[in-house]
Formats: structure tokens, C-alpha cells, sequence
């Protein structure tokens, strides 16, 4: 039984009055929450087929993909004509790979060498931006670290793979 004395009795009120308050003030929008940003714009063909070259998955990850796509259409305005051209480059030059890769992008224009930096960044490091403030779009869901999920884990404090605290543990220690 619950013995409601005078203090619990006014302490609930107020709690209530004030919720009630709090609810007429504040706007509606702030109760529930926004929409993920990544889903505003959907990743061009070109941004998949250089993705697939990059990254050597037939199928990057979908979630990154989302949001490297999103980052790089709001820093990069010609985002869509610039992976077309590099699309392109790409295309022409197969072979290329690793310093013959970057001595060809080094003749090309700064837009599209920031452009290739910021997606083998963005799949690679899951980090994207400049320096002063990068911004981190991923951690374990990175392209490193899917080639080598089957024998090594990612350097963090946490006992196990990334998200290893989901899953009920292989067998149960009885104390």
C-alpha cells in the first residue's frame, strides 16, 4: 500500500503541471525523431560503379554508402558531373592502380583529386572532411575492416568485433 503524505502528493502535482505546461510550449517537432539526413538523396550510378571499383565488394555496405553519398553532395556542388568524370578516368585506365593512380589524378583538376581522396577516406577511414574538423561516418561497417573481419579486429577497448554485445555468447559460464 502507498501512504501518500502531503510532500508526495504536491511533488506529483507539480510534476504533472509542469509536464502539462511543457507540452503546450515546446513544438510538437521536438517530441519525435528527425528523419536520418542520409536518406534526402539517393547515391548516383556513377557514385555505385566507382564504390564497387574502389572498394572490390560487389556490393558495398549500403548504410555507408548512404552516408558517404550524403556528405559528399553537400560538400562537393558538382558532385554528380564530377563522379561522372572520374567514372570516366577510371574506366580509361583500368590498370591503373596505386602511384600510377595517383600521378593520373595529380594532372587532373583539385576538385576531382579531393573528390578521389575524400571517397577512398570516406570507404577506407569512415572519416570525411578537412582537418580541422573531420567528421566520422562509420566505424564498423569500413571497407579495411570487412577484408579483414574474418582474422582481425578493428583497435578499440571493447572485448570483441564490433556490435560482439548483440549476440548471446557461444556458451553460458555458470557461477
Amino acid at each position: 500500500m502507498i501512504t501518500l503524505s502531503r510532500r508526495r502528493l504536491l511533488t506529483g502535482t507539480a510534476g504533472l503541471l509542469v509536464a502539462g505546461v511543457l507540452a503546450q510550449v515546446l513544438p510538437a517537432s521536438l517530441a519525435f525523431a528527425s528523419p536520418p539526413l542520409a536518406a534526402a538523396v539517393a547515391p548516383s550510378a556513377s557514385f555505385r560503379a566507382i564504390s564497387v571499383r574502389l572498394t572490390a565488394f560487389d556490393q558495398p555496405d549500403a548504410l555507408l554508402s548512404q552516408r558517404l553519398y550524403s556528405w559528399l553532395h553537400d560538400h562537393f556542388p558538382l558532385l554528380d558531373s564530377q563522379l561522372d568524370t572520374l567514372n570516366t578516368l577510371l574506366q580509361q585506365q583500368p590498370d591503373a592502380n596505386g602511384s600510377a593512380l595517383l600521378t593520373l589524378l595529380a594532372a587532373q583538376p583539385k576538385a576531382l583529386n579531393d573528390l578521389y581522396q575524400a571517397l577512398v577516406s570516406g570507404w577506407y577511414l569512415g572519416v570525411v572532411g578537412p582537418l580541422p574538423r573531420p567528421q566520422c561516418i562509420a566505424f564498423e561497417n569500413i571497407a579495411s575492416y570487412r577484408l579483414v573481419r574474418d582474422s582481425l579486429l578493428p583497435p578499440s577497448y571493447a572485448p570483441g568485433q564490433p556490435d560482439f554485445w548483440t549476440q548471446p555468447p557461444a556458451r553460458r559460464a555458470h557461477v
